[in-house]
């Protein structure tokens, strides 16, 4: 979900469930290569475990995306691919 589970909301999440899997946002990845990353991706140790859910239409684009959310320690990377 774009622009609803936010860092804030699943840290709360984690509150209410200790072991549920949280998922970030949809995140596209043009904006995960080229953009703040920090920002985008950044996320509390206590979120784990927590995926990644990277958007977008070009192969090369979402692998480097995926990448990059592996360094950044998350524990799934999620692929929307468009329906």
């Amino acid at each position: 979900m774009m622009d609803g589970t936010d860092r804030h909301c699943r840290f709360f999440h984690r509150l209410l469930s200790q072991h549920a899997r949280l998922y970030s946002e949809m995140i596209v990845a043009d904006a995960v290569v080229h953009g703040d990353r920090e920002h985008l991706l950044g996320f509390d140790r206590a979120e784990h475990p927590v995926a990644l859910q990277v958007g977008g239409s070009d192969p090369g684009l979402l692998a480097q995306a995926a990448k990059i959310g592996a360094e950044f320690g998350y524990d799934e990377i999620n692929l929307n691919v468009g329906c």
